[in-house]
């Protein structure tokens, strides 16, 4: 059926008067009288019985008039929709962030953007940084919270820095070194190290192992957990020293001491990224958002961090 056929029919069947109808149509009796007839003609049946007075309904035209009705409602829906979403309006995000880097104030910048697009569903995910690069490879995120990619695996991404986490020793809290102001690398020359999985962020590890090599030290790695809390609770039990970003204290950290480490090259930016060619315009919106609040993330998680180091 014809959607201009179908809006004749409805609006003579609402008013039941062809010449009211006409009116509302801005066009000629005769004109409503063709698409009726052709209409009527196309479905095999009666729908509408005129006589000099008024226009009644068929049980067959009751019937189509209601889910005509039903029909042009969604379609005015549809057209709605479709505007909503081309400014952005309306859809959903889809946002990987790194538990430890983002607790502080993940919840406050997407408070935010929610404020200002209410009907943008937001969707977060926990996972590692190569997890994130993972996810972009099977479009299941649109935006990633990460530490800086290795140059050789980020072609796909536009990646913006947001703040700067600074690398710190966790150590036990019963160990000689946990009583220090500041630690150099060389202090860990003959200590156990203990530092998150290579393949959960190859660009941490990386840094740490050049920290060590620029030194010439060889690190006694004896352990790669795949996450930070396991990081700490193996700290906690005495297995070793570990190095990783002070936003780790924000976890469970009962008995770690984090001690700044003395050496240049211990900045740990944190990142938001999204595709290069991305063209959502709620992605660009939610990018926007966070890069203009870098400010108030930076104070956030500095805040996050007080307490956890030893009074100077």
């Amino acid at each position: 059926m014809e959607l201009k056929k179908l809006r004749y029919f409805v609006t003579v069947a609402t008013l039941k008067n062809f010449t009211a109808a006409a009116k509302s149509l801005n066009t000629v009796q005769p004109a409503i009288s063709r698409q009726i007839a052709s209409l009527e003609a196309e479905l095999g049946v009666k729908l509408l019985i005129r006589n000099t007075r008024a226009v009644t309904l068929t049980e067959a035209g009751s019937y189509l008039l209601e889910n005509a009705q039903r029909m042009f409602e969604l379609e005015q829906e549809i057209v709605t929709s479709v505007r909503k979403i081309d400014k952005g309006e309306i859809g959903q995000i889809r946002i990987g962030y790194l538990a430890s880097a983002c607790f502080s104030f993940i919840g406050e910048l997407v408070g935010l953007f929610s404020q200002q697009l209410p009907n943008v569903r937001v969707q977060l995910t926990e996972l590692t940084s190569q997890e994130q690069i993972d996810a972009f490879n099977k479009n299941e995120i649109d935006v990633g919270f990460s530490r800086p990619i290795p140059n050789d695996m980020n072609f796909q991404l536009d990646c913006k820095n947001i703040y700067n986490d600074r690398l710190v020793a966790v150590i036990p809290k019963c160990h000689a070194l946990s009583k220090c102001e500041s630690i150099a690398i060389s202090d860990l020359k003959e200590e156990n190290i203990i530092l998150l999985n290579r393949m959960k962020a190859v660009g941490l590890f990386n840094k740490i192992n050049t920290l060590f090599h620029q030194e010439e030290i060889n690190p006694n790695i004896v352990s790669q957990p795949h996450n930070m809390q396991t990081l700490l609770t193996e700290v906690s039990a005495k297995l070793g020293i570990a190095i990783a970003p002070s936003c780790v204290a924000k976890l469970y950290t009962k008995g770690c001491s984090f001690i700044p480490l003395d050496c240049t090259g211990i900045e740990v930016p944190l990142e938001i990224q999204c595709l290069k060619d991305n063209n959502n315009i709620i992605v660009e919106e939610f990018v926007k958002l966070t890069t203009q609040n870098k400010k108030l993330i930076m104070q956030l998680s500095q805040l996050e961090l007080s307490g956890h180091y030893p009074p100077k």
